[in-house]
């Protein structure tokens, strides 16, 4: 699924997660591991630490590099997926279940959906769950005081659409812009 701009929603029967900044992952996780970009990229080469991963599912998520701060680093990630610098480590971030055990699951509500991956227990050096808010307006205030990119919204009730633009990000207009180097650097590998 993909999100689309607009207002932070405030009613009832939604639910917030931070907006990191790094790689769109799909992790194949078990005997068939793969990771694949949001745009098909293969990444599995890259990531031998995901193999691990403790699951038989397909997980939507989010790498990232941690920076000194314990924030996600878009730089650091670029030097580890794009110059191939295995020294800097990196954490999927897991925010959605497809299938599991070999079963599609995408047409249950995100609640549980999300049920069924935080049972799942990812907790390890390279793979986490992302936490889920139910205070907009504070997890938007951590994100200002922060500097984060922002905040992204789901219906705790909607299946997985794969290409719908059905969640809602409110980005940080004050969020920080890497340099022109990286930038361009990500844009050209990404278009190779």
């Amino acid at each position: 699924m993909l999100s689309r701009s607009g207002p932070l929603p405030l009613d009832p029967g939604w639910t917030y997660e931070l907006k990191l900044d790094g790689f769109r992952a799909l992790v194949r996780a078990g005997e068939q591991f793969q990771v694949r970009s949001r745009r098909g990229w293969n990444m599995t080469p890259h990531l031998p630490e995901l193999a691990a991963l403790p699951a038989d599912a397909v997980l939507d998520g989010e790498l990232v590099a941690l920076g000194d701060d314990g924030w996600p680093s878009f730089p650091r990630l670029c030097r580890r997926m794009l110059q191939r610098d295995r020294s800097v480590p990196v954490v999927f971030i897991a925010f959605d279940l497809l299938e599991l055990d070999g079963r599609r699951v995408t047409h249950l509500p995100l609640y549980e959906r999300r049920s069924l991956l935080d049972g799942l227990g990812l907790h390890g050096a390279a793979w986490q769950t992302s936490a889920l808010f139910d205070d907009p307006e504070a997890l938007w205030q951590v994100c200002a005081d922060q500097g984060l990119e922002g905040v992204v919204a789901k219906r705790l009730r909607s299946p997985y659409r794969p290409g719908e633009r059905g969640w809602v990000k409110v980005k940080n207009r004050d969020y920080w812009r890497y340099p022109f180097e990286v930038e361009a650097a990500f844009h050209a590998r990404a278009l190779a």
